[in-house]
């Protein structure tokens, strides 16, 4: 999704070279980087998980719960899909 919004942008901007079309080909940009880092980074703690003795101590300091991890990427979604529709139209 990201990256149709980076295209469509892209396609903006070359119409029209507006300042507000530039900042969000940057937004979009960095959205981007986030969640390539955030894939990268889950990838990494999938093949090599922290001992297990190390657990409590992140329960203990996050609250862990496995909802809390899908919620954000939910409204993120949301949020782009918002954005992408206001954009298109």
């Amino acid at each position: 999704m990201l990256l149709v919004l980076l295209v469509s942008y892209f396609q903006i901007y070359n119409k029209i070279k507006s300042n507000f079309t530039l900042g969000l080909i940057i937004f979009t940009v960095a959205l981007l980087l986030q969640s390539f880092s955030r894939a990268i980074m889950l990838l990494l703690i999938m093949n090599s998980p922290p001992p297990e003795h190390v657990y409590p101590i992140i329960i203990n300091l996050l609250g862990y719960n496995p909802i809390y991890v899908v919620i954000p990427d939910i409204l993120e979604f949301v949020a782009l899909s918002i954005l992408l529709y206001f954009t298109r139209e």
